[in-house]
């Protein structure tokens, strides 16, 4: 097959193998000639989700071939209303509404084409730690509907506000057990008993349990 290609009035040929075009993986370059992959590379197979100082760090290993990256996400499953192009595969995102659970998707570029969508990351972005227990009442809720990937999210979220709540951990390791992640639950579960033998301790150590009281009789 032959595919022309005009630059400045000069007239370049390619030629490519049948498979290849109908394939669509070659396509004719500029004035040197030669072919160019338009073959789409595939996504990103992971995402991760930092707190920093700026606002939520989100990066995924990078793609090996890939000159960019687009990065969606939003509050609705596949409805995506935000979108960021970087050549890192690592974005700061500023003025996220704390507590809100959000969707993430990230795709693939090269020069020629987009990758496929990735797998879609739910997360939610909070800081303040008053807000750990709202977490935990919307993991149940959601729990209650069969949504146990994103009340896997909130409750997850309730912990990272609030690491020493054992509640927290045995409601973590409930919903884990929905999902089939028993390793991961009883995990939790061990940690919960800890937890929950170290407030016994706080408890019964406090100051004011070990200061005899007395009165005043003078």
């Amino acid at each position: 097959m032959i595919l022309r290609y005009k630059n400045k009035g000069v007239m370049l040929l390619c030629i490519s193998t049948l498979w290849a075009a109908t394939l669509g993986l070659v396509s004719c370059s500029g004035p040197k000639g030669g072919f160019e992959s338009t073959a789409a590379l595939p996504p990103p197979k992971e995402m991760r989700f930092e707190t920093v100082d700026q606002g939520l760090l989100v990066s995924w290993p990078a793609v090996f071939g890939a000159s960019k990256y687009t990065l969606f996400w939003g509050p609705e499953k596949h409805e995506y209303r935000k979108i960021v192009e970087t050549s890192s595969p690592a974005v700061i995102i500023k003025g996220l509404r704390e507590g809100e659970l959000n969707y993430f998707a990230v795709t693939s570029l090269t020069p020629h084409v987009e990758s496929a969508f990735s797998e879609e990351y739910p997360f939610v972005f909070d800081t303040d730690p008053r807000n750990a227990s709202n977490h935990l009442e919307m993991a149940l809720q959601l729990e209650t509907t069969g949504n146990f990937v994103e009340a896997l999210v909130h409750i997850t979220t309730a912990i990272k506000l609030d690491s020493d709540n054992s509640e927290f951990y045995r409601k973590r390791a409930s919903i884990k057990e929905r999902l089939g992640m028993n390793t991961e639950a009883e995990k939790d579960l061990a940690t919960a008993a800890k937890l929950s033998v170290k407030a016994r301790y706080l408890s019964k150590n406090r100051p004011e349990n070990l200061v005899s009281t007395v009165r005043d009789q003078f």
